[in-house]
């Protein structure tokens, strides 16, 4: 099974790396492939220190635990995704969040489930009919099978 892995998993993870999303991501799903797009760097360098101020940790341990989540996703460039793929994405994601197109297209480029916590990304996906896009219950659900 692979799993795209949404900047919002890893933001709850830094802030809270023993918290329900975090002890999931760190232990649940370490047998699944995970992987995330060049974005997400991006994304969690951009929320870097709200999420220190959050979490409370020292920056040197903030970065350690950054590294150590990192270091288990496989990331994929984003030019490696087909046109087709992307167009879908642009699709799916206009009208809800387009700085989440992708995540969204490297799901349909890697016929991976999308892990997300983001609700409004996960309920305008599903009404839109994407189907592989999954919250934690999903997701666990899946990993069960």
């Amino acid at each position: 099974m692979k799993v795209v892995i949404d900047t919002n998993i890893l933001v709850s993870t830094l802030i809270s790396s023993d918290g329900i999303v975090g002890s999931f991501l760190l232990k649940d799903l370490q047998d699944v492939e995970k992987l995330s797009c060049y974005y997400l760097y991006v994304e969690l360098f951009d929320k870097k220190e709200k999420m220190l101020k959050v979490s409370g940790l020292a920056e040197s341990d903030f970065l350690d635990l950054m590294y150590l989540i990192i270091k288990r996703l496989t990331f994929v460039n984003e030019n490696q995704i087909t046109a087709e793929n992307w167009q879908q994405a642009v699709d799916l994601t206009t009208g809800i969040d387009v700085k989440d197109v992708s995540f969204v297209a490297l799901a349909i480029q890697a016929d991976a489930v999308l892990w997300t916590g983001d609700k409004k990304l996960y309920k305008g996906l599903k009404e839109k009919g994407f189907s592989n896009v999954v919250n934690r219950e999903e997701l666990r659900e899946l990993i069960k099978r």
